[in-house]
């Protein structure tokens, strides 16, 4: 073999090497992600809080929403199970627009303007929140993505939900609207009206 020949050899060889050693620093660097998920009793006990810009540089705490429950969402642009997992929060949104709820999407690592063009390319109309330091993802213990945490309206985490539960299934939706009941102390008014209640006043109706 001629010293070329060799040459060329070594050379794809040492760049192969380059290549690998920084996809294991890539994937050493970011979380795993995850598809499937399931919600889990929170018994994590800490300073649950945090003061992020959205993406009109105003600065939002979770304290803002104090007697509201809260999904926070911590999610990338580049985690497939996160970009699977967006329509049905949007929907989720919807489904509950007109009780104290809300979803706070926290992106991960991202600059800004790779968010935004994100959002606007899949329209993605949820307050989304820039934890570019990831400071807000490390403090909260999230390990994978996408990872979601329900707050009661007291302000306490009550689930921790590791990857996608299914947003829109009977348990996930039976877990949120009794967190919504629990409201009413916190507003001084009647408890948030679930779907629950009017399928069972349309039931007492028909009766």
């Amino acid at each position: 073999m001629s010293n070329n020949r060799l040459s060329v050899l070594a050379f794809h060889q040492h760049s192969l090497k380059v290549h690998a050693a920084r996809a294991l620093v890539f994937c050493v660097l970011l979380p795993f992600t995850v598809a499937g998920g399931e919600i889990l009793r929170s018994a994590d006990n800490f300073d649950a809080s945090f003061s992020l810009p959205d993406l009109s540089d105003r600065k939002q705490s979770l304290s803002d929403y104090h007697g509201r429950v809260v999904l926070v969402n911590f999610w990338a642009s580049w985690c497939p199970p996160c970009i699977y997992e967006m329509p049905a929060l949007l929907r989720l949104q919807k489904r509950f627009a007109d009780q104290p709820f809300e979803i706070l999407a926290l992106n991960v690592g991202e600059k800004k303007y790779r968010v935004m063009k994100f959002v606007r390319l899949i329209n993605f109309d949820l307050p989304v929140l820039l934890d570019t330091s990831s400071d807000t993802f490390n403090h909260w213990g999230v390990e994978t993505l996408p990872t979601s945490f329900l707050v009661g309206a007291d302000g306490h985490i009550r689930y921790k939900i590791r990857g996608d539960p299914d947003w829109e299934n009977q348990y996930t939706l039976a877990v949120l609207e009794q967190l919504l009941s629990e409201t009413a102390q916190f507003s001084g008014g009647q408890p948030a009206i679930t779907d629950s209640d009017n399928d069972t006043r349309q039931n007492e109706a028909e009766q």
